[in-house]
């Protein structure tokens, strides 16, 4: 089945329309632009899905312009999940039909919102972490219910691919700008420290979740391109490829890599296609090659421009070209800034000065911290909204004053969250919630060659969760809870029957 471009008539409405909200930030254009998503999800629900492809990983762009976008991804889940519910009506008993692991994360968020109500952590803080983790999370029952063929699949991987293309190109362009271009103005003007400067936020504003999302993009772009014959198609997904992996290297994500080189290797292990490994290398190579060294090369020069040019004319330097050595023209200056930021960030990783700073204020803290509090409430913790999850970001938490903790921490370690928050019970919960998957990806890898990237991207995620609160993210959800009802409808798909 080769692709027929006019399928993707919904990417091409989605860039209309929200160009039109992005050039007009009126928030009656935002609500507008909305209502017809909306429309679009409850006539044509799969279609409706994929425009949160590309509207989660740009979220936080469209947010920032036009604040009025902020709950388009909320409002297509919630038609889609209603619609789903209307077609069901005939069945009752379908409708409360769920997986044990689903079972276990419903159960895992009660007692999260129960510990922090006798805690007393006010009602709308705990909707507002309900709603971080269970948005997304409706998405598979959603998807699973939904006629999916294998054309969806084969659009959701396009789609994919594309987005991600983008928000490459964008981040190059905010690397060799010094994030001067295509940017909203708060973002051109927020204060960055050094070795964070150095890194590409793109559109989705984290570098973090930027590098999980490409990350995910290079995994599907693996298999997709195992699903087409042609040489050109090849070559433009190997393009494409190259491209991730080099933005990638320029978030520099520690986490995410690890976490990619996890995944990679247990896909290989389940599709024993050991090619996969050499792929990869060389398409790194690549993206080191022609991405990351152009890139901050560029960037450098850019650089340098740019300060030359602030410089007062009594300031400037004589260009007679003769008494120039190597390193004195600027270029040379900025790329050793540029190196000296990337490389500190690395080598410091397990340093004595960073773990001793992690010990105080950083992620040790964090941790130490939490089975301070955990000790303290052990059997269902002290709730949502308490410590160190997105809602307590937001609302001022009711135990912070009696653990010493001054700031509203992001705890960046989605397990210690777990802990502390939901105690013995919600770990063992959350322990369903996650083996569940496991279990029945590996159980469904016979039934639908899906499931082996899906598998892999959890194993690589359950790592990221020690470094983020990887399952608050909205990007990372999104695409996976769609990807894994996708492996639930067991599509087949061979290439011989698509191509």
């Amino acid at each position: 089945m080769n692709v027929n471009w006019r399928d993707f008539w919904f990417l091409y409405v989605a860039v209309i329309l929200l160009a039109v909200a992005l050039v007009v930030p009126h928030s009656i254009v935002g609500y507008a632009v909305t209502l017809v998503f909306m429309a679009l999800t409850l006539f044509s629900p799969k279609n409706g899905l994929m425009l949160l492809l590309i509207y989660f990983p740009t979220r936080s762009f469209l947010m920032q312009v036009n604040p009025s976008l902020k709950i388009m991804g909320d409002a297509i889940i919630v038609i889609a999940f209603l619609r789903v519910l209307i077609d069901s009506r005939r069945d009752v008993k379908s409708i409360f039909k769920l997986h044990v692991f689903e079972w276990a994360f419903i159960l895992f968020c009660a007692v999260g919102a129960v510990a922090g109500l006798i805690t007393g952590v006010s009602l709308g803080a705990i909707v507002f972490q309900l709603r971080a983790f269970l948005v997304t999370f409706i998405l598979f029952y959603v998807v699973r219910r939904l006629d999916v063929k294998k054309e969806d699949v084969l659009k959701f991987l396009w789609t994919t691919f594309i987005i991600a293309v983008v928000l490459c190109i964008h981040g190059i362009v905010e690397k060799i700008s010094d994030r001067s271009m295509l940017m909203p103005q708060f973002w051109v003007d927020r204060m960055l420290s050094p070795n964070n400067r150095s890194r590409i936020y793109g559109l989705i504003n984290n570098p973090n979740m930027l590098a999980v999302f490409l990350s995910i993009s290079f995994m599907l772009t693996l298999y997709l391109k195992r699903l087409v014959v042609r040489a050109s198609t090849k070559g433009i997904l190997n393009v494409g490829m190259i491209l991730m992996l080099g933005i990638t290297i320029l978030t520099y994500s520690r986490g995410t890599w690890i976490g990619l080189i996890i995944a990679l290797v247990v896909y290989m292990i389940l599709t024993r296609n050991w090619r996969v490994l050499v792929q990869t290398v060389i398409l790194g190579v690549f993206a080191t090659a022609i991405v990351y060294y152009p890139v901050v090369k560029a960037a450098d020069a850019y650089h340098s421009q740019k300060e030359m040019e602030n410089l007062p004319p009594d300031q400037q330097p004589e260009d007679n070209g003769d008494d120039l050595e190597p390193g004195d023209n600027g270029e040379d200056q900025g790329n050793d800034k540029e190196h000296s930021a990337a490389s500190d960030r690395l080598n410091k990783t397990f340093s004595s000065e960073t773990l001793e700073q992690s010990s105080q204020t950083g992620r040790l803290f964090i941790v130490k911290k939490g089975f301070e509090v955990f000790k303290d409430h052990p059997i269902i913790g002290t709730g949502f909204a308490t410590y160190g999850d997105s809602a307590a970001k937001s609302n001022p938490s009711p135990i912070y004053k009696d653990y010493d903790i001054t700031v509203n921490i992001y705890a960046d370690n989605q397990y210690i969250v777990v802990i502390t928050e939901t105690g013995i019970i919600g770990v063992v919960l959350f322990a369903v919630f996650l083996l569940g998957m496991v279990v029945y990806l590996w159980k469904k890898r016979h039934d639908t060659v899906m499931a082996a990237p899906v598998l892999a991207v959890l194993f690589g995620i359950l790592f990221c969760g020690l470094i983020y609160n990887i399952w608050e993210d909205k990007t990372f959800t999104a695409y996976f809870f769609m990807m894994l009802g996708a492996v639930a409808t067991g599509i087949e798909m061979r290439r011989k029957s698509l191509l």
